[in-house]
Protein backbone atom coordinates (compact mmCIF):
# COMPACT_ATOMS: atom_id res chain seq x y z
CA UNK A 1 0.00 0.00 0.00
CA UNK A 2 2.84 2.38 0.89
CA UNK A 3 4.54 1.69 -2.42
CA UNK A 4 1.30 2.37 -4.27
CA UNK A 5 0.79 5.69 -2.47
CA UNK A 6 4.41 6.65 -3.08
CA UNK A 7 3.98 5.92 -6.79
CA UNK A 8 0.87 8.08 -6.91
CA UNK A 9 2.72 10.90 -5.17
CA UNK A 10 5.64 10.69 -7.59
CA UNK A 11 3.31 10.66 -10.57
CA UNK A 12 1.49 13.72 -9.24
CA UNK A 13 4.75 15.58 -8.61
CA UNK A 14 5.98 14.70 -12.08
CA UNK A 15 2.87 16.12 -13.71
CA UNK A 16 3.03 19.32 -11.65
CA UNK A 17 6.74 19.91 -12.16
CA UNK A 18 6.70 19.19 -15.86
CA UNK A 19 3.86 21.61 -16.43
CA UNK A 20 4.97 24.40 -14.11
CA UNK A 21 8.72 24.01 -14.23
CA UNK A 22 8.92 24.20 -10.43
CA UNK A 23 12.05 22.42 -9.20
CA UNK A 24 12.81 21.49 -12.76
CA UNK A 25 15.75 22.41 -14.95
CA UNK A 26 14.76 24.97 -17.57
CA UNK A 27 18.06 25.53 -19.32
CA UNK A 28 21.57 25.55 -17.93
CA UNK A 29 22.82 28.44 -19.98
CA UNK A 30 24.77 26.29 -22.43
CA UNK A 31 23.68 27.46 -25.83
CA UNK A 32 22.91 25.11 -28.70
CA UNK A 33 26.12 24.26 -30.52
CA UNK A 34 28.32 24.96 -27.49
CA UNK A 35 31.38 22.78 -26.86
CA UNK A 36 31.38 20.29 -23.98
CA UNK A 37 31.98 22.30 -20.78
CA UNK A 38 34.88 20.92 -18.76
CA UNK A 39 35.48 18.43 -21.56
CA UNK A 40 39.15 17.99 -20.69
CA UNK A 41 38.69 17.86 -16.93
CA UNK A 42 39.98 14.51 -15.56
CA UNK A 43 37.32 12.38 -13.86
CA UNK A 44 37.59 9.04 -12.06
CA UNK A 45 35.81 6.01 -13.47
CA UNK A 46 34.41 3.20 -11.34
CA UNK A 47 37.27 1.10 -12.77
CA UNK A 48 39.60 3.58 -11.00
CA UNK A 49 40.87 5.02 -14.27
CA UNK A 50 41.09 8.65 -15.39
CA UNK A 51 38.85 9.80 -18.23
CA UNK A 52 37.63 13.01 -19.84
CA UNK A 53 34.34 13.70 -21.56
CA UNK A 54 36.14 14.78 -24.72
CA UNK A 55 38.00 11.51 -24.74
CA UNK A 56 34.78 9.51 -24.55
CA UNK A 57 32.95 11.05 -27.53
CA UNK A 58 31.69 8.42 -29.94
CA UNK A 59 31.78 8.46 -33.72
CA UNK A 60 28.28 9.97 -33.78
CA UNK A 61 28.15 11.83 -30.50
CA UNK A 62 28.04 11.63 -26.71
CA UNK A 63 25.22 11.53 -24.16
CA UNK A 64 26.16 12.86 -20.72
CA UNK A 65 23.69 12.13 -17.93
CA UNK A 66 24.12 13.53 -14.44
CA UNK A 67 23.36 10.78 -11.97
CA UNK A 68 22.90 9.86 -8.32
CA UNK A 69 23.18 6.56 -6.46
CA UNK A 70 20.14 7.24 -4.28
CA UNK A 71 17.80 9.66 -6.07
CA UNK A 72 14.40 8.00 -6.65
CA UNK A 73 14.17 9.65 -10.06
CA UNK A 74 17.46 8.16 -11.28
CA UNK A 75 16.28 4.82 -9.92
CA UNK A 76 13.17 5.06 -12.09
CA UNK A 77 15.27 5.91 -15.13
CA UNK A 78 17.97 3.27 -14.66
CA UNK A 79 16.52 0.64 -17.00
CA UNK A 80 15.60 3.27 -19.58
CA UNK A 81 19.07 4.82 -19.81
CA UNK A 82 20.71 1.38 -19.88
CA UNK A 83 18.42 0.28 -22.71
CA UNK A 84 19.10 3.47 -24.67
CA UNK A 85 22.85 3.02 -24.29
CA UNK A 86 22.70 -0.59 -25.44
CA UNK A 87 20.60 0.41 -28.46
CA UNK A 88 22.56 3.48 -29.55
CA UNK A 89 26.17 2.82 -28.62
CA UNK A 90 26.48 0.37 -31.54
CA UNK A 91 25.39 3.29 -33.76
CA UNK A 92 28.33 5.35 -32.53
CA UNK A 93 26.67 7.42 -29.80
CA UNK A 94 28.63 6.99 -26.58
CA UNK A 95 27.06 7.33 -23.13
CA UNK A 96 28.52 8.40 -19.79
CA UNK A 97 27.04 9.06 -16.35
CA UNK A 98 28.49 11.68 -14.02
CA UNK A 99 28.04 11.90 -10.24
CA UNK A 100 28.73 15.41 -8.90
CA UNK A 101 27.13 14.97 -5.48
CA UNK A 102 29.08 15.68 -2.30
CA UNK A 103 30.00 12.31 -0.82
CA UNK A 104 31.28 13.93 2.39
CA UNK A 105 27.82 15.13 3.37
CA UNK A 106 26.03 12.31 1.56
CA UNK A 107 28.03 9.08 2.06
CA UNK A 108 25.78 7.06 -0.27
CA UNK A 109 27.20 9.10 -3.14
CA UNK A 110 30.78 7.97 -2.48
CA UNK A 111 33.03 6.06 -4.86
CA UNK A 112 32.31 2.64 -3.36
CA UNK A 113 28.57 3.24 -3.70
CA UNK A 114 29.07 4.36 -7.30
CA UNK A 115 30.81 1.07 -8.07
CA UNK A 116 27.94 -0.88 -6.54
CA UNK A 117 25.39 1.20 -8.46
CA UNK A 118 27.19 0.66 -11.76
CA UNK A 119 27.47 -3.08 -11.17
CA UNK A 120 23.89 -3.62 -9.99
CA UNK A 121 22.44 -1.51 -12.80
CA UNK A 122 24.64 -3.14 -15.41
CA UNK A 123 25.82 0.18 -16.79
CA UNK A 124 27.24 -0.47 -20.29
CA UNK A 125 29.03 2.89 -20.10
CA UNK A 126 31.49 4.69 -17.78
CA UNK A 127 30.24 6.11 -14.50
CA UNK A 128 32.43 9.07 -13.56
CA UNK A 129 33.03 10.74 -10.21
CA UNK A 130 33.08 14.54 -10.33
CA UNK A 131 34.19 14.88 -6.72
CA UNK A 132 34.89 18.62 -6.91
CA UNK A 133 31.64 19.38 -8.71
CA UNK A 134 33.62 21.25 -11.38
CA UNK A 135 31.98 19.54 -14.34
CA UNK A 136 28.46 20.00 -12.98
CA UNK A 137 29.19 23.68 -12.38
CA UNK A 138 30.64 24.07 -15.88
CA UNK A 139 27.51 22.50 -17.37
CA UNK A 140 25.15 24.40 -15.11
CA UNK A 141 23.50 21.06 -14.34
CA UNK A 142 21.13 21.12 -11.39
CA UNK A 143 19.26 17.83 -11.29
CA UNK A 144 19.65 14.09 -11.56
CA UNK A 145 18.89 12.70 -14.04
CA UNK A 146 19.60 15.47 -16.53
CA UNK A 147 20.93 14.67 -20.00
CA UNK A 148 23.04 16.49 -22.56
CA UNK A 149 23.51 15.16 -26.09
CA UNK A 150 26.53 16.37 -28.06
CA UNK A 151 27.63 15.77 -31.65
CA UNK A 152 30.92 14.05 -32.41
CA UNK A 153 32.41 17.54 -32.71
CA UNK A 154 31.32 18.25 -29.15
CA UNK A 155 28.49 20.64 -30.08
CA UNK A 156 25.40 20.62 -27.86
CA UNK A 157 22.36 19.20 -29.65
CA UNK A 158 19.86 18.51 -26.85
CA UNK A 159 19.53 19.22 -23.13
CA UNK A 160 16.93 18.21 -20.59
CA UNK A 161 14.75 15.23 -19.74
CA UNK A 162 15.18 11.71 -21.06
CA UNK A 163 11.46 11.55 -21.83
CA UNK A 164 8.14 13.04 -20.72
CA UNK A 165 7.16 10.45 -18.08
CA UNK A 166 9.66 10.33 -15.19
CA UNK A 167 7.28 8.47 -12.90
CA UNK A 168 6.12 5.73 -15.26
CA UNK A 169 8.01 4.33 -18.28
CA UNK A 170 4.80 2.80 -19.61
CA UNK A 171 3.29 6.26 -20.06
CA UNK A 172 6.03 7.82 -22.15
CA UNK A 173 4.54 9.74 -25.06
CA UNK A 174 7.58 11.73 -26.19
CA UNK A 175 11.02 10.10 -25.82
CA UNK A 176 12.98 13.33 -26.18
CA UNK A 177 16.49 11.90 -26.08
CA UNK A 178 15.70 8.94 -28.31
CA UNK A 179 13.96 11.15 -30.85
CA UNK A 180 16.90 13.54 -30.88
CA UNK A 181 19.39 10.73 -31.43
CA UNK A 182 17.27 9.26 -34.24
CA UNK A 183 17.04 12.63 -35.95
CA UNK A 184 20.77 13.24 -35.59
CA UNK A 185 21.66 9.82 -36.99
CA UNK A 186 19.33 10.48 -39.92
CA UNK A 187 21.12 13.74 -40.65
CA UNK A 188 18.13 15.84 -39.60
CA UNK A 189 17.92 18.84 -37.31
CA UNK A 190 16.74 17.99 -33.81
CA UNK A 191 13.18 19.21 -33.37
CA UNK A 192 13.17 19.62 -29.58
CA UNK A 193 16.48 20.93 -28.26
CA UNK A 194 15.55 21.87 -24.68
CA UNK A 195 13.15 20.46 -22.10
CA UNK A 196 12.70 20.61 -18.33
CA UNK A 197 14.46 17.84 -16.41
CA UNK A 198 12.67 16.80 -13.24
CA UNK A 199 14.91 15.26 -10.62
CA UNK A 200 16.80 15.50 -7.36
CA UNK A 201 18.93 18.58 -6.83
CA UNK A 202 22.66 17.97 -7.27
CA UNK A 203 24.32 18.44 -3.87
CA UNK A 204 27.57 20.15 -4.81
CA UNK A 205 30.59 20.03 -2.48
CA UNK A 206 30.82 23.06 -0.25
Amino acid sequence: MRRFLASLALAFLASVFLVSGVSAQSGSGISSGSAIPGGDYPLRTTEDQSATLNGLIGQNGLVVVFWSNVCPWTERYTDRIVDLARDYQPAGIAFVAVNSNDSTRFPDEDFASMRRTSASAGFPFPYLMDDSGAVSIAFGARNTPQVYFFSNAGALLYEGAIDDSPADPDRVETPYLQAGMDQHLAGQAIGVQLTNALGCTIKLPR
